[in-house]
């Protein structure tokens, strides 16, 4: 339970998987060996045909959305999701973890759909069917409430999300569960940084900092890793004050331990967009003002970039895409600015890098009241949501 969390920790932090490592040497060459469409689409009919059990079937689902996904045929995948639930939603007091599984990707193809309240229920069904099968101070239940809250924050409900962080911490410390109770109080602080970065206040940004501080003076969790996390958010806060000798620290930290063995994202500019059709939307008048002006339907990239053995990102291009991608230059210039712990190298290699491949989708959710009709439209305010993607 504590590898566990302790790897949820840093990737809530760093928001990366583990690429695959591969050396630095021209030409570099990407190797994917995953199952083919078409091999897992043979795989479900085959699985559905001999009538397999919940598990298998929900497993070969599973494979196959997410190959639909990786193709940009999103609503193909959900469709795949959808009828898998239809089939096995019934037998979540068997498998609840396969079936949670099922609504969480659900949620997760939603949100790339813009279909803001799929995402919401599909998390909260989640979250209850693991309550509702296990020991209420089991992790991943604690784990799953952690995800109601990170519903919220991407929502848009921040005191919400932050309300919820801070309950799941409590409740996690009175039974006995300190790293879970760590990893809400992180998401708290991570949010804090956020609207510090966005809201640009003096009030948010100290919020920010004094909650880091208390943390790192008597850390939740009481690990080495847990109290790193919290100066990655310290670090990424400072630099964006213009203060980098914190970030500087930590690099140092990690390349006196040898580096580390998979990506630690130390810094990163936020993604920025929508500033001037935001404000737009907000001013009101007209319902033209809160019509949608960009084509978000079908519109996605595939950004691969190395990370080197000093964690600077080296040329981020645009791998794959459907349709144009003027929108993406953004994502482009955020992924540029990122600044990773030193890796760790095998021998005297000093070549050694790591690949990432990172799909971003550019949507905007679906609404109901956008001109005062019952019409469900797009909201006027475009969003990029992203999914890694890295073997």
């Amino acid at each position: 339970m504590l590898k566990t969390f302790q790897l949820t920790t840093m990737l809530l932090i760093a928001g990366v998987n583990s690429p695959a490592t591969a050396n630095d040497e021209a030409p570099r060459e990407i190797v994917v060996t995953a199952r083919s469409l078409k091999d897992t689409e043979s795989d479900l009919k085959a699985c559905l045909a001999r009538k397999c059990p919940p598990d298998q079937d929900i497993k070969a689902s599973l494979a196959h959305a997410e190959n639909q996904f990786v193709e940009g045929n999103y609503r193909d995948a959900r469709s795949t999701l959808v009828n898998a639930l239809g089939r096995n939603r019934k037998h979540k007091g068997q498998y609840p973890i396969e079936v949670s599984d099922l609504l969480r990707a659900n949620g997760n193809v939603a949100a790339h759909l813009g279909e803001a309240n799929v995402y919401r229920l599909s998390v909260l069904d989640m979250r209850d069917t693991l309550k509702s099968a296990l020991k209420s101070n089991d992790y991943r239940v604690f784990g799953a409430e952690i995800e109601v809250a990170d519903s919220r924050m991407k929502l848009g409900y921040l005191d919400e999300a932050s309300d919820k962080y801070l309950e799941v911490e409590k409740r996690a410390l009175s039974v006995g569960l300190p790293q879970v109770a760590a990893i809400a109080r992180l998401r708290d602080l991570s949010l804090r940084v956020q609207r510090a970065e966005t809201e640009k206040t003096e009030f948010r940004k100290k919020e920010a900092l004094d909650g880091i501080d208390a943390f790192l003076n008597a850390p939740t969790g009481g690990s080495e890793d847990i109290k790193i996390a919290a100066e990655i958010l310290k670090s990424r806060l400072d630099r964006a004050s213009g203060n980098s000798e914190t970030a500087d620290r930590l690099i140092a930290r990690y390349a006196s331990l040898g580096g580390t063995n998979r990506p630690v994202l130390l810094y990163s500019t936020p993604i920025k967009m929508n500033e001037a059709q935001a404000a737009r939307a907000m001013a009101g008048g007209s319902d033209l003002n809160r019509i949608g002006t960009q084509v978000v339907e079908n519109r996605w990239v595939d950004v691969g970039f190395w990370i080197g053995a000093d964690g600077k990102v080296d040329a981020p291009e645009i791998l794959r895409n459907k349709g144009d991608t003027d929108w993406a230059d953004v994502v482009l210039k955020a992924i540029k600015t990122r600044i990773y712990a030193p890796l760790k190298m095998e021998g005297d290699d000093a070549s050694l890098g790591v690949y990432a491949i990172e799909r971003y989708s550019l949507t905007a959710q679906y609404e109901n009241d956008v001109t005062g009709t019952r019409i469900r439209q797009r909201s006027p305010v475009a969003r990029i949501e992203r999914t890694d993607l890295t073997g």
